[in-house]
């Protein structure tokens, strides 16, 4: 069994510098009396009042993208104790198993590891507290307060306590964001901001043209709502349609299938936003629906260099896209020459959206809609029936199930994505794959746990009695989407697998 890793694997992750800052340490009495006294204390939006001749407080910070992106990170304001950026200090506990982890710039903190979280209670979500260690020796930053979340605090990267967050910090950042885009060669179509990445913890947007999506993750980022508006439009230019995805389960858990979040359209009047994939002739273009939700009403661009790769060697005879949501995967392979593609839904929504698609790039003689109420049932009538594909495509819809033992992530306390129902939908799949013919699977896992996907395949391909070779095998990560720092072994992204069946 062989592997050819992708370039966009887990090895574009990279170590940042510069999370943790010195400086003078306030005394265990001072940091509970400040607790108290400010805790309203929250985002600032007005300038800063700096001194002539004060000196700023960030250090130059080297950040790379591969080869083709180098930016530093240069003084977004000034240092101060005044009594006007005084804030809730949160303190950690002695002897964390993280602390190293913290140190090497993990963004997260989680609920119990502050010693003083009961002095954070009745705190405003998006409020900011300054972290320092439990004797109160080492400034380890600033962060993004909600009490009730299992992420309690989300840190801001290259700030130290004390630090004033004004709207021209915020709107350097952004702006930084959007010009490193515009050098990796993104252009109109990118993650335009990947939250903690670019020092904006819970905020995503992902621009389409002379659209945008913003997604804000945690209930304290929606707060920057007006200044990512503002900088788009900056950037941009006259936005066509602007949708916000909002956090509104105050324990940010995943636990309504995307329901935790509330879906608005603040600039346009439609729910469809076009995406732009390629170029030249064999530029493709998918209209995606906001309002099927974050989950479903999405577009990932991290799959996207998978697909071209993967179509360009493979796209042709018959191909089965199963879940195909907006139809990427099937369309393209029609366009790449497939003679016939089935495109399977058990959504209604998204089953005509994929009848617009193949019909906007010109495809729909060759592509076949289905929508049926389970797709994995539709997949056993096919095996039963002797139907085969040249390529069998799996995006299994991703489902949140409780988990006791699951304390805290990503997802909120006890909640995760679910493999339940994996290998079963993937033996089916195996099943009606031909001879010398491909099946593709989409997962979403932890970056350390990645080779579940590997045992998934491995039994699957067991249960249908059928062998194969991977010839492909690569994480959704690339250089706008990776996190800022290699030790978030709990972060979730898509991994994608590629097998060769005999």
């Amino acid at each position: 069994m062989h592997v050819q890793q992708s370039a966009s694997s887990l090895s574009s992750l990279r170590f940042t510098e510069g999370g943790i800052m010195g400086g003078k340490a306030e005394s265990a009495k001072a940091a509970q009396l400040l607790t108290r006294q400010y805790a309203e204390s929250s985002f600032s939006l007005k300038r800063p009042k700096m001194a002539a001749g004060l000196r700023p407080s960030l250090q130059e910070l080297a950040r790379t993208w591969r080869s083709t992106r180098s930016f530093a990170m240069r003084a977004e304001g000034s240092r101060s104790r005044a009594p006007e950026t005084l804030r809730p200090v949160a303190r950690l506990k002695e002897a964390l198993p993280r602390q190293l982890a913290l140190n090497m710039g993990h963004p997260w903190i989680y609920d119990d590891e502050v010693s003083n979280i009961g002095d954070l209670n009745g705190i405003d979500a998006g409020t900011l507290v300054d972290i320092i260690s439990s004797d109160g020796a080492t400034e380890l930053g600033v962060g993004v307060l909600n009490r009730q979340a299992s992420i309690v605090l989300r840190r801001m990267e290259g700030l130290s306590p004390g630090m004033e967050v004004t709207q021209e910090l915020l709107q350097v950042r952004l702006r930084k964001a959007f010009a490193a885009r515009d050098q990796l060669g993104g252009g109109s179509f990118c993650r335009a901001v990947h939250g903690e990445q670019d020092g904006l913890p819970g905020v995503i947007v992902d621009r389409f043209g002379t659209s945008a999506v913003v997604i804000f993750e945690s209930v304290g980022s929606a707060k920057l709502e007006l200044v990512v508006q503002e900088e788009l439009t900056r950037w941009i230019g006259k936005l066509r349609q602007l949708t916000v995805h909002r956090m509104t389960a105050k324990k940010e858990k995943w636990a309504q299938e995307g329901s935790e979040f509330t879906t608005s359209i603040t600039r346009g009047d439609s729910s469809k936003v076009r995406v732009e994939e390629g170029e030249g002739s064999s530029q493709l273009y998918f209209d995606i629906d906001v309002l099927q939700g974050v989950l479903v009403g999405h577009w990932n661009y991290g799959l996207e260099k998978m697909r071209r790769e993967l179509t360009a060697c493979f796209g042709q005879g018959t191909v089965l896209d199963a879940w195909a949501q907006a139809g990427q995967w099937g369309i393209r392979c029609a366009r790449a020459g497939a003679e016939e593609v089935v495109l399977l839904e058990d959504t209604l929504g998204l089953a005509k959206l994929c009848r617009e698609n193949a019909i906007l790039n010109g495809v729909e003689e060759q592509c076949t809609i289905l929508h049926r109420g389970d797709v994995t049932s539709e997949l056993r009538n096919m095996a039963t029936s002797g139907i085969r594909f040249n390529c069998v495509s799996l995006n299994i819809r991703v489902r949140f199930e409780r988990y006791f033992k699951h304390q805290r992530g990503q997802f909120g306390k006890w909640y995760k994505p679910s493999l339940k129902g994996y290998e079963r939908a993937i033996t089916l799949g195996a099943m009606v794959t031909s001879r010398g013919g491909y099946l593709v699977v989409t997962f979403l896992l932890p970056l350390t746990t990645e080779y579940w996907a590997l045992y998934l395949v491995q039994g699957a391909l067991e249960r249908a009695s059928r062998i194969g070779s991977i010839i492909y095998f690569s994480t959704g990560i690339n250089e706008d989407s990776a996190m800022p720092s290699s030790t978030m072994d709990e972060f979730w992204t898509h991994v994608l697998i590629c097998v060769k069946l005999s």
